[in-house]
């Protein structure tokens, strides 16, 4: 077994509570049971990814679980009656499938975008795409670490009426120090090779990925839509925004006009202080908001359509 997740196993058995990545480690170290070949400043990073991947990739054969987010048991101690219920009920966290997925992304030239930085603001996307595409700006990127390219995001905007949805993000959906326990507006995702099919090659599958994550985020299946399908989002703009570390991405921006009966919850959602933003309004303080969602809401009053 990974030596991460001996460590887990046995911290587990011993405080026979849930614990943090970190708390797990702060407790291994103190009882110097770390080994020696693993270093770094970040070890408890290493250790919840670890955890995350064993617990999405075995799902009901995996030794752990989470209670809450970032927080771990183990299985084998949920039949014993010593331990309390409340740490015996088990946390979903269908988002790591995504997060953890390892396809190509879907790249756009820098250069492209400095020469057509101008004209890009006044394009739709579907005509950016085709742009990009003709003068060869876009390709699959082996990483997303090529620095002549930028990376293409979905950025989902979820409507009502003339307010969209916004929650505040915790570390466990997002450590990156500029977007932790900012608040946003959208729900991302990168498009990857795997998004593109027969019939979504005009936009790269922009349009499916950003459903995919939506229906993904929110816990909808298409099944909760009774006899119709669930409505496509609908791209908006596009822009550069800041990502890691300085780097820029490229955001295609979309807006889905939720289903009236829908209405967010933190527990199952996993989604911190969701509330309804009036966009028709500024926000009183925009850096609460990370990076993207600050680059988006000056255009929202010039692309945002209220429903009829």
């Amino acid at each position: 077994m990974d030596s991460y997740l001996e460590i887990a196993l046995t911290v587990l058995r011993a405080s026979r509570r849930p614990m943090s990545a970190k708390g797990i480690l702060d407790a291994a170290y103190k009882a110097r049971i770390v080994p020696e070949h693993l270093k770094g400043k970040t070890q408890h990073k290493t250790l919840q990814a670890r955890l995350s991947e064993d617990i999405l990739y075995h799902r009901a054969s995996s030794q752990f679980y989470r209670t809450e987010p970032g927080v771990f048991f183990l299985c084998e101690l949920i039949s014993d009656p010593q331990i309390p219920d409340k740490f015996k009920e088990k946390f979903p966290a269908r988002r790591r499938t995504r997060d953890l997925q390892k396809d190509s992304p879907l790249g756009i030239s820098r250069s492209f975008l400095k020469e057509w930085k101008d004209r890009i603001q006044d394009w739709s996307v579907q005509e950016i795409f085709e742009t990009a595409d003709r003068h060869r700006a876009l390709k699959y990127l082996p990483s997303t670490n090529c620095s002549d390219y930028a990376t293409v995001w979905t950025f989902s905007m979820v409507r009502r009426s003339s307010k969209v949805l916004s929650y505040r993000i915790g570390r466990y959906r997002d450590d990156r120090d500029a977007f932790a326990n900012k608040r946003t507006i959208g729900f991302p995702g990168a498009i990857t090779a795997q998004d593109q099919s027969l019939f979504s090659q005009h936009d790269f599958g922009a349009i499916d990925n950003a459903l995919n994550v939506l229906l993904l985020d929110l816990d909808l299946s298409p099944q909760s839509f009774a006899d119709c399908r669930p409505q496509q989002p609908e791209p908006k703009f596009a822009i550069e925004a800041e990502g890691d570390d300085g780097i820029t991405v490229f955001l295609i921006v979309l807006d889905w006009s939720c289903p009236a009966w829908f209405e967010p919850t933190t527990r199952r959602l996993s989604l911190n202080e969701p509330t309804w933003l009036d966009t028709s309004v500024p926000p009183n303080n925009s850096n609460d908001f990370e990076p993207w969602s600050r680059a988006a809401l000056p255009l929202l009053s010039n692309n945002f359509v209220e429903a009829e």
